[in-house]
């Protein structure tokens, strides 16, 4: 498209050129060309075990792994994350909740450990020369 083609304010404000937006692949699709390929799912159990594996293991075994043609490029990003001193604790966070569930997180909204107070609250309103007028 040469720059003589270009239309200005062709399309009104809030309006797109492209209202149904670029076809989106699901997840179903990309998994059936993955299959078609000869590549198969990990289960949770398999995934559980290989973070156990990677954690057990030592710096250079870990970047041999990282470095060798046959890993699968999911396992490089976890091993180069680990070895991120930026995204380390991160990514093992993400282990953790992924493999045994998020920990539970609560607030205490009790006031010094002892129950609020069930009482009702009354409001007062008071009027004011505007809202008499």
């Amino acid at each position: 498209m040469a720059k003589d083609d270009i239309v200005k304010h062709q399309f009104k404000k809030g309006e797109s050129g492209n209202p149904n937006g670029r076809p989106k692949k699901s997840f179903a699709s990309i998994n059936k060309e993955l299959r078609n390929q000869g590549i198969t799912p990990l289960t949770k159990s398999d995934l559980i075990d290989a973070y156990s594996t990677i954690f057990n293991a030592d710096e250079q075994t870990l970047k041999d792994i990282a470095a060798d043609e046959e890993t699968p490029y999911a396992m490089k990003i976890i091993i180069l994350e680990l070895n991120n001193s930026k995204t380390r604790a991160k990514a093992m966070q993400d282990y953790r909740d992924y493999c045994f569930g998020m920990a539970i997180r609560s607030t205490d909204i009790t006031s010094g450990g002892k129950p609020l107070s069930s009482e009702p609250v009354s409001i007062n309103f008071i009027k004011t020369k505007t809202d008499e007028e």
